[in-house]
């Protein structure tokens, strides 16, 4: 067998194969980054109006005034408001349901409980915004009119 007969990749080979990969590599961590940010949003406000839609029927189904609240504890409603560390479907002192917390730094701003009445609708309309680290421009709105319709739209607003 000679020199030439052998297979394989020469250390420069390797190490040029290498390099390319790194430079593709970072020109797409950002865009996959934000598809996963995206991602994270979509399944998020797809839990809240699930929840919400949950909350409704129920109020609707058993003629009694339902709640849903942001609860660190997964027992009672919080105070602050604050939706990202859980939340909570509540009927009288019954829980309903419980949602583990919003993942990726995530927070939902709006009113601090929603509180469907026994017809299963609202005193008036409510918009959440359901926000990440990138602000408003990325930010999901959701939705609901005074007949306790749930959906996704309005102009969503991130405060800092």
């Amino acid at each position: 067998m000679t020199k030439h007969d052998q297979k394989g990749f020469t250390l420069l080979e390797l190490m040029v194969t290498i390099a390319i990969l790194g430079i593709l590599s970072a020109i797409a961590y950002p865009s996959f980054e934000s598809s996963i940010q995206d991602s994270r949003l979509s399944s998020q406000t797809n839990r809240i109006l699930a929840a919400l839609q949950f909350a409704r029927s129920q109020a609707s189904a058993n003629s009694s005034a339902i709640t849903v609240c942001s609860s660190a504890n997964g027992i009672d409603c919080d105070v602050n408001g604050n939706w990202s560390d859980g939340f909570i479907v509540i009927e009288g002192i019954n829980i309903l349901q419980v949602f583990d917390a919003l993942e990726g730094d995530n927070t939902l701003q709006g009113r601090t409980q929603i509180n469907f009445t026994n017809q299963g609708t609202l005193d008036s309309s409510i918009q959440l915004s359901l926000c990440d680290t990138r602000g408003t421009a990325s930010a999901r709105g959701i939705w609901l009119n005074g007949a306790g319709q749930a959906r996704t739209g309005g102009a969503p607003i991130c405060a800092p």
